[in-house]
């Protein structure tokens, strides 16, 4: 068979496309998908995919430009963690009789580049800041936040190496006017579940959530671990050990305060 179709609504896994087109070829058991395009979740998606139904084995390559990251990830995975607006590249190979044993199987690669994102399910800017009203005290070693709370970014960025239905990620990269983020870890997409370790630190800014305040920790990193299902992930901040390197900062800048002061003195003579 070699011909083309065009569907106006489509639902595939939960996912809505419209105005789908495919150009298709099909011989022996195999058919290729060649050019795919439709529109989805307020962008488009370009590619081409193939199926072997001698094999049962499925592959995609697609670039996908100026989608809302958020309802697509809560249709395709079930999650309500990340927002945005941006491109995501994908090459992805699968197998499997149902969907569920195709998440197990998925392999492959993507990436994200997202603008004015959201982190949901904690504010950061908070957690740090009570950690600054705990300095010289001893707070409790970690926080759960609640899905509701959010933490904004300017940009987003990150890669993800796909084996086994594990997306594993080790280049998170975002940015606010106060925050820097890095990060890496694994999402499940088979058992639906996240396991990851997010790096926050504090930038030398007055803007964003509560810059003025947060000024006292510049440069200090902040581990929170992500964990659980991605329809409801646990955040756990190490309170601790912000505080703890927000006590070294402070300690080490009036070393260099008063090394100073030392140097003009002697100057002076």
């Amino acid at each position: 068979m070699k011909g083309g179709l065009k569907i106006d609504k489509l639902v595939a896994s939960n996912v809505k496309m419209e105005k789908v087109n495919l150009g298709i070829q099909a011989v022996g058991g195999r058919v290729e998908v060649d050019p795919l395009s439709a529109s989805l979740y307020q962008g488009n998606l370009t590619g081409s995919a193939s199926v072997n139904a001698n094999t049962n084995r499925f592959s995609m390559k697609a670039q996908l430009g100026e989608v809302a990251i958020g309802p697509l990830l809560r249709d395709a995975l079930n999650s309500n963690l990340l927002e945005g607006r941006g491109n995501v590249a994908l090459d992805v190979q699968t197998g499997g009789a149902t969907v569920r044993a195709m998440k197990k199987a998925l392999s492959g690669s993507a990436n994200l580049a997202l603008r004015d994102s959201g982190l949901k399910g904690v504010n950061l800017g908070e957690l740090l800041r009570k950690a600054k009203s705990l300095r010289g005290s001893n707070p409790p070693t970690e926080q759960k936040t609640t899905p509701a709370e959010r933490t904004d970014f300017t940009e987003l960025g990150a890669s993800f190496v796909i084996r086994n239905g594990i997306a594993h990620n080790d280049d998170l990269s975002a940015k606010s006017p106060l925050l820097r983020l890095a990060g890496s870890g694994d999402i499940d997409i088979g058992a639906n579940s996240i396991d990851y370790l997010i790096k926050a630190s504090v930038v030398a800014s007055s803007g964003g959530q509560g810059g003025k305040e947060l000024a006292e920790l510049r440069g200090v990193t902040v581990p929170v671990k992500v964990t659980g299902p991605l329809d409801a992930p646990h955040f756990r901040a190490d309170l601790g050990a912000t505080v703890g390197d927000a006590v070294k900062h402070r300690a080490e800048d009036r070393l260099r305060e008063r090394a100073q002061d030392r140097l003009k003195s002697l100057l002076r003579r």
